[in-house]
């Protein structure tokens, strides 16, 4: 169980192999309570996609969401989506590059709340107890100079065996992370919109890492309930490079990202 829950998340910490930042076509996911969600993934997270719903039918395409079921449609078309839908979102919470985050759109990043601020402590989704496997994205990088993205190679970061084993979750109703085995390496998680929750993880861990400017080095967990049978985790290494580094690579600004998803394979 521990491999399950932790080792996937920690894979960030695990530089693999640089991966280009280009715009794959998005998934709009409209739930049925909530805000909708205009989610651009990686190449990575768009195989995994693809394996369920088909390929994109093109460049301006997307894949439309809901209650379950997903069609692809033309992204000039979310107006009539959500008259068919029935539903009518006034903005989108956008997940993703900046660079591709749409123009045409409204986009709402209230929901993304100091950690002081009161959030709810529910979620409005229930994930479903059974049996669940995890499947990971390769690591993608922000700022790494590319001798450094390169190495070690991209199998040094491939989960065992027993990871890709399905294991058995009991999930309480409602749902929340501190269910999960993971909830040991950071408990204190802060709800930043519907189904979704953030948290530095191994802050202990970090806390012993030399500091630069007054910063360190940080792990992000961002938790979603994507659906009944999906759980993303998505881990980001903000790295704090020492003055001497960020003079020799021109940036401070240097990141490692991997997702994992706990999808539901059974009962």
């Amino acid at each position: 169980m521990q491999y399950f829950t932790v080792i996937s998340a920690g894979l960030v910490v695990f530089p693999a192999a640089l991966f280009a930042a280009d715009c794959v076509p998005a998934t709009v996911h409209f739930p049925k309570n909530g805000p909708v969600e205009y989610l651009v993934p990686d190449a990575d997270e768009a195989a995994l996609r693809q394996r369920e719903h088909g390929p994109a039918l093109g460049a301006d395409h997307v894949l439309v969401v809901y209650d379950g079921d997903g069609y692809w449609g033309g992204d000039n078309d979310l107006d009539a989506v959500q008259v068919v839908l029935g539903t009518g979102a006034d903005s989108f919470v956008y997940e993703g590059p900046d660079h591709c985050a749409p123009k045409d759109l409204p986009l709402n990043t209230e929901l993304f709340q100091p950690e002081d601020m009161q959030t709810p402590s529910g979620s409005e989704l229930q994930p479903l107890s059974g049996l669940w496997k995890l499947e990971v994205t390769r690591v993608t990088f922000e700022g790494f100079p590319e001798m450094i993205a390169q190495s070690p190679p991209a199998n040094a970061v491939a989960l065992p065996a027993e990871a890709n084993t399905p294991q058995r979750l009991t999930f309480a109703n409602p749902f929340h992370p501190s269910q999960l085995e993971m909830n040991q390496y950071a408990s204190n998680w802060t709800a930043t919109g519907e189904n979704r929750w953030e948290t530095n993880a191994m802050e202990h861990v970090f806390a012993q890492s030399p500091a630069y400017g007054g910063k360190r080095s940080y792990l992000l967990w961002t938790l979603t309930v994507r659906d009944e049978g999906r759980i993303s985790l998505r881990s980001k290494l903000h790295v704090v490079m020492p003055p001497e580094a960020v003079a020799v690579f021109k940036t401070d600004h240097c990141a490692a990202i991997s997702t994992g998803n706990w999808i539901r394979v059974g009962d």
